[in-house]
């Protein structure tokens, strides 16, 4: 019988224990020890937690049938996770596990799956040595092999490597040349869904030293070349308010013969800092100190609309129907058609249930139809896309309606357009 099938027996005499534990240690995880849905590690200084959690949720929420992601946190803000261990392959309920295996691969697992590995290092334990798995105070979760006497070898293995859409410091962004490796952020497909949506944030291939955001593959935005500890075309990455006031960062750019790559890092441990790539392709940096959060946004959008802080800001290619003054806005509120597709109650003119659609997708769909003028995601995880007509009214309900975006347009910009403002 599988450790994983003597687990999940064992499993319902452990719940009802008043002390159910995990084996691991504090901020390590040895080979044998597993972490239960319920656990967690803790950075030696307590600055960041790993553990199991669902996107949007701020509670353990133990025996809940819902998607359950691998990630780690801030400690003192609990369930915004700046890593995920599994953005592709949820665990559907709380029956997950951690585990470091006998044969030093970090693994997890749930009730009726298999174990699917997380680290991919090569290196095997023997009768002298042991692997293990530690959270840093940085915020990485390294793998490691340790020797008899307890002296720790190199990292084998580190999530630093593989970051989801956000940038903590010492993280890099760039290219391994030895192996090829790229150290690169990619956008949420939703805020429900860690897997990767339709933006990335990296190193200009070329050999230059620029960042780019591609959208779907396609160039979306450069920051310029770095010049003078700074870029040319994005100089608010490091030189934003509260960097250039209090000097709280040290950014660099390194190229040698073994890697090429961007990063930065904290001058005062009292400090929390981190930059998400959001998933309109934004970057958005923040910062924790003493008095707070403070949150600086380089965006890759040029509109003429940034006078109205609830407008979608997203750059789209040129159309012969757009004159350069619609925008999209979220409205609560639902339209006067409906219809049924699937057995499911849509009230869109049309209905693309592709769920590797994000958002963003909706949006550059729509601009390019010249007949849409409303897009909404269909299903509740925020994927797939719903259209209107221009010709559907809108309806506003704050109290009960969903959220759907509307085009409407800027009268302060020269021009005319055939497009329904928002009421």
């Amino acid at each position: 019988m599988t450790w994983v099938s003597l687990l999940f027996l064992i499993v319902p005499s452990i719940l009802l224990l008043p002390h159910s534990l995990s084996q691991a240690e504090s901020d390590t995880l040895k080979q044998g020890q597993q972490l239960h849905d319920w656990d967690e590690l803790v950075s030696a200084e307590g600055v960041f937690k790993l553990g199991f959690f669902s996107p949007g949720s701020k509670t353990v929420d133990i025996g809940v049938i819902a998607p359950r992601y691998i990630g780690i946190w801030f400690n003192k803000i609990p369930f915004y996770p700046l890593w995920v261990a599994n953005p592709n392959n949820p665990v559907p309920d709380s029956s997950g596990v951690l585990r470091m295996d006998t044969d030093g691969i970090l693994k997890f697992a749930y009730k009726g799956g298999s174990r699917i590995a997380v680290s991919s290092n090569r290196a095997k334990a023997n009768s002298e040595t042991n692997i293990i798995a530690t959270l840093l105070d940085s915020g990485n979760l390294v793998v490691r092999q340790i020797g008899a006497d307890g002296i720790a070898g190199p990292i084998l293995w580190q999530s630093f490597d593989y970051p989801s859409n956000m940038l903590l410091p010492e993280m890099k962004l760039g290219i391994n040349l030895k192996t090829g490796h790229e150290w690169y952020l990619s956008s949420w497909l939703s805020e429900q869904l860690p897997s990767p949506g339709a933006f990335r944030l990296g190193l200009n291939p070329n050999g230059s030293r620029e960042l780019m955001v591609w959208r779907r593959g396609e160039v979306y935005w450069r920051s310029g070349e770095w010049k003078n500890g700074k870029f040319e075309l994005a100089p608010e990455l490091t030189e934003g308010t509260f960097t250039k006031q209090l000097d709280a960062y040290q950014f660099r750019f390194v190229t040698n013969e073994n890697e090429r790559y961007f990063s930065y890092s904290k001058r005062s441990n009292f400090i929390l800092s981190r930059w998400l790539l959001n998933d309109l392709g934004q970057i958005e940096q923040f910062t924790r100190d003493t008095s707070g959060w403070i949150w600086e946004t380089t965006s890759p959008c040029n509109t003429n609309y940034t006078m109205n802080a609830t407008g979608v800001c997203l750059n789209e290619k040129p159309s012969n129907c757009r004159n350069g003054s619609e925008f999209f806005a979220p409205r609560k509120g639902c339209m006067n058609v409906s219809f049924t597709y699937m057995n499911v109650s849509f009230t869109g003119d049309q209905i693309d249930d592709n769920a590797g659609l994000a958002l963003s997708d909706c949006h550059a769909k729509c601009w390019t139809n010249c007949s849409c003028s409303a897009y909404s995601s269909v299903f509740d995880n925020g994927t797939g896309c719903e259209f209107w007509s221009r010709e559907v009214q809108f309806i506003p309900d704050e109290g009960f309606g969903r959220e759907i975006y509307l085009l409407t347009y800027d009268q302060s910009i020269n021009g005319t357009s055939s497009y329904h403002r928002v009421p």
